[in-house]
């Protein structure tokens, strides 16, 4: 009889160890999604920055209700401009010499906004990635960058 209850006892115990372990993987994971979405996402913002605070020459254009950059650096020619446009939630970084460069992913929308000499530059992320939910999105990242040339 004793028997029975402390298996009993040592049953309830696993099954609520093994909950929790459950628990805090799913949320170990969730969180990690999400730093790695905010990562992206920063990184983006940055190369982004860098590029349009020396541009020479800035123009916004609008396809599929997404904003996307066009823009020259000193040095370049006036016939093939570089800049970043957002595809299918992925930001691409468009030079012309060389081939289109992904710089972030799990993107929901990108939006420049320019006034006077600055550039406004907003991301937002998508709600969710590969359907793992609590992982702290969507998030929204804004930066202003004034134009140097």
């Amino acid at each position: 009889m004793e028997l029975l209850v402390v298996m009993a006892i040592v049953s309830i115990v696993a099954v609520s160890a093994g909950s929790m372990l459950v628990a805090g993987m799913r949320t170990f994971q969730a969180r990690h999604v999400g730093n790695m979405v905010v990562a992206d996402m920063r990184f983006a913002m940055e190369v982004m920055a860098r590029d349009l605070r020396t541009a020479r020459s800035v123009t916004l254009t609008s396809l599929d209700n997404t904003r996307d950059i066009t823009f020259f650096l000193p040095g370049d020619s006036d016939t093939q401009p570089r800049g970043f446009d957002l595809r299918s939630g992925t930001i691409w970084r468009v030079n012309p010499n060389v081939a289109d460069s992904a710089i972030a992913a799990n993107v929901h929308s990108l939006l420049f906004e320019i006034s006077d000499r600055n550039i406004v530059i907003t991301l937002t992320s998508v709600r969710e990635v590969d359907g793992i939910a609590g992982s702290g999105l969507p998030l929204i990242l804004t930066t202003r960058v004034m134009r140097r040339n």
